[in-house]
């Protein structure tokens, strides 16, 4: 990447943005109208977390930058470095990137991807990551932005011989889903350890906030974050909107306990807060938001 990710807009302090509510949604009695209103926790920083919070100011809700997970060396720096050396010396045909985490570490060590290898990203947001950082991108896959789709459609139509040897840069936690369908297709693939994930302790306020259902939506945007979560927070309120940016991380939030009560379509956090923007919950009798009546699909009138 020739660009860095760190170069890009500030993330605001952890914790901030947990000021009252507008005048107009206090005066409904904290009842939200979409986004307007709604205290919206957002679970990294970094120049993630800005855009992201950037995005819930835009549409009138209140963001809270509380990161629940950031990253860190791994724990194998060499082996990191030496893929890194090789990847820029032009050494491979592919890369894949399966999160902007991991562009952002590529971006970090400064490492230019010649113009000889191209990219492959896991699904959109990931792509935008990539073509910030000045790179561009060949292989996106169609559909549900997940390993499993990335490795079945890249090796549809692509031969071994011809294919070359392809790097996959990821953390610790990821799954191995695409290298080891690629070798199992007989590709000739190498694994990149790029960073560690590791949990962050929320601030004491917002931990708090998220006990009593002061925040009103929690984004979970990944099997990592949710974990987090649930060691620091547990269950949480029935006040307490939590918002799937995709399938894969709906079911594993729900294996730990939580109710997810929107799920977005196309695993980008801009769609889930679109969709979250484009149909307000239901509200009972006393104002907040029912947990218990499903967000309506896309589309329905």
């Amino acid at each position: 990447m020739t660009a860095s990710l760190s170069d890009a807009a500030a993330s605001p302090r952890p914790g901030t943005g947990t000021g009252t509510r507008p005048a107009d949604a206090a005066a409904e009695g904290g009842a939200v109208a979409g986004l307007r209103g709604a205290r919206v926790l957002i679970p990294r920083g970094g120049s993630w977390g800005a855009r992201v919070a950037a995005e819930v100011d835009r549409r009138g809700g209140v963001p809270i930058v509380a990161p629940l997970i950031t990253s860190a060396p791994p724990r194998d720096e060499a082996s990191r470095d030496r893929a890194f050396a090789a990847l820029a010396a032009g050494e491979y045909s592919w890369l894949f990137v399966t999160s902007a985490a991991s562009v952002e570490q590529l971006s970090a060590h400064n490492v230019r991807v010649p113009a000889t290898t191209r990219i492959a990203a896991v699904g959109p947001a990931t792509a935008r990551a990539v073509a910030a950082a000045g790179a561009d991108v060949a292989f996106v896959p169609v559909g549900e932005s997940s390993a499993a789709a990335m490795a079945a459609q890249w090796c549809a139509g692509r031969t071994p011989a011809g294919a070359g040897r392809s790097l996959v840069v990821r953390s610790d936690l990821a799954t191995a889903v695409i290298s080891d369908e690629l070798a199992l297709r007989g590709f000739a693939v190498d694994v990149c350890i790029a960073y560690r994930t590791v949990g962050v302790d929320l601030p004491p306020q917002v931990a708090a906030d998220l006990t009593t259902g002061a925040i009103d939506v929690v984004l979970l945007t990944s099997l990592s974050v949710a974990r987090e979560l649930r060691r620091q927070v547990g269950p949480l309120p029935p006040a307490v909107r939590v918002a799937s940016i995709g399938p894969g991380t709906t079911r594993d939030a729900e294996r730990l306990g939580f109710t997810v009560s929107h799920t977005a379509r196309t695993q980008s956090v801009d769609a889930l807060l679109a969709e979250l923007d484009a149909h307000p919950p239901a509200e009972p009798a006393g104002g907040r938001p029912d947990p218990s009546i499903p967000t309506p699909p896309e589309g329905t009138p």
